[in-house]
């Protein structure tokens, strides 16, 4: 099938019910609970703040998910870096979604959405209801992203727009001057906690398999119908996150920069109006409950692959499901106190992925890869890792790569590992070519 064929013959309707299902995934807990946070940090200087959380939180992931789906499968990158690299890093990745992501979502529906309404709600029936409901979308893995796309998402974007639309047309306040010295590295880093490039990764073959499912099996037509979905998907998260981030930025004149996270969103939707409690509610249980059934979803066929089948896709669901309940009784401000250094050490080993994924072809070897990813695997313990970056020596290191302190730390040992890896590559190609000449 070639590439005018295949344009013909994308459906949008199978683009935007996709569209929408990548980008109710992505839009989850910590996408409502942070803009506001990094509007209140950025005042004035808000659009400084747009700009940062729109390349991590938005672009970034959007490309990750483009990126993998151009050479085909996260396999094809991890591969290269060593056997057991994609096991390891998916691996480590399910044990964030199910102890981290999966479990914020719930605290946040259930604190925000619910009890935000109705205070006097209790926490352990919701919780199960909660991954009651997760359940019963993801026992068919056939029919997840499909029955996201189709019912769930369209309310929530709903919701989502018209409340942006009264906060953007009808200012809460004067921003004030901004709390931090640069909103767009504040904002470009705070969009690390969304955790939306490691979602990429987590979730990159259940999206690609919702696309084959919609009968786009050709290569090139697969990743057309991505770059579309992956359109749709900035689209949408534009114009949440910017509403999010103007309505807290609008505020930052009457509220201390110490408030919590979920004590600023439920200040900013006080003043829009009480009329907009219950509609906002909704849409935080379902932009929560979207993407916890995709990440269950992920976790699940994971499982049941690496595992042989030996653990089957429901029952490796209801672990998750159990396991993240039990997490989320911590609540939302319990979850995130360890989240921040969790984040820390896996981005940069995803971003060099990212990068290695598009600069693959012009790689003399694969001691480009291994070299990356194991030096910048190493920086990010040594900056985030707790213990290990309280040490004198983990501080002075990390104080001594340029750009550590823009949250770019890790490109420094990225480029040494790169270079490095490909001469010893080299040398150790030539030296097993010669010893198979001697033989």
């Amino acid at each position: 099938m070639n590439d005018s064929c295949s344009r013909q013959t994308i459906r949008k309707r199978d683009v935007i019910i996709l569209g929408f299902a990548f980008f109710a995934t992505y839009f989850g807990a910590g996408n409502l609970i942070f803009p506001p946070l990094l509007g209140l940090n950025s005042g004035s200087d808000f659009l400084s703040g747009l700009a940062g959380l729109t390349l991590s939180g938005i672009f970034l992931p959007i490309f990750t998910l483009i990126v993998i789906g151009l050479n085909g499968d996260v396999h094809t990158i991890t591969d290269k870096v060593g056997k057991y690299t994609y096991r390891i890093l998916l691996a480590a990745l399910m044990l964030v979604c199910t102890f981290v992501s999966i479990p914020r979502t719930a605290a946040t529906a259930i604190q925000l959405g619910v009890q935000g309404n109705f205070p006097a709600a209790p926490m352990i029936p919701l919780v199960v209801v909660y991954f009651l409901l997760c359940y019963f979308f993801v026992a068919d893995p056939r029919n997840v992203m499909d029955r996201m796309g189709k019912y769930l998402t369209p309310a929530l974007a709903f919701i989502l727009v018209a409340i942006a639309i009264v906060g953007i047309f009808f200012p809460l306040g004067t921003p004030a001057e901004p709390a931090v010295d640069n909103p767009f590295v504040n904002a470009f880093l705070g969009g690390y906690n969304t955790g939306d490039v490691l979602v990429s990764f987590i979730m990159a073959a259940v999206f690609i398999s919702s696309i084959h499912g919609k009968g786009y099996t050709a290569v090139g037509q697969r990743n057309k119908v991505l770059i579309y979905c992956g359109i749709v998907s900035f689209v949408l998260l534009l114009i949440i996150y910017g509403s999010l981030l103007y309505m807290g930025a609008s505020v930052s004149q009457f509220y201390p920069q110490t408030i919590g996270r979920a004590e600023l969103l439920v200040a900013i939707i006080q003043r829009i109006g009480t009329w907009v409690m219950i509609p906002m509610g909704l849409a935080v249980v379902l932009a929560c409950l979207t993407t916890a059934i995709g990440q269950i979803a992920a976790v699940a066929e994971f499982t049941s692959t690496t595992s042989g089948g030996r653990v089957s896709y429901k029952k490796a669901a209801v672990a998750c499901s159990l396991l993240s309940a039990l997490t989320a009784f911590l609540g939302v401000d319990g979850i995130v106190t360890y989240i921040g250094w969790i984040f820390g050490v896996a981005y940069p080993p995803c971003l060099a992925l990212l990068v290695l994924g598009i600069i693959g072809p012009v790689l003399p070897n694969h001691g480009a890869y291994k070299g990356s990813v194991y030096l910048v695997t190493l920086f990010a313990c040594l900056e985030s890792l707790p213990g290990l970056s309280g040490l004198a020596f983990s501080k002075a290191i990390v104080a001594a790569v340029p750009l550590s302190a823009y949250g770019f730390g890790w490109i420094i040992p990225f480029v040494g590992g790169l270079i490095g890896g490909s001469l010893l590559g080299h040398f150790t190609s030539e030296t097993e070519a010669l010893e198979a000449e001697a033989k």
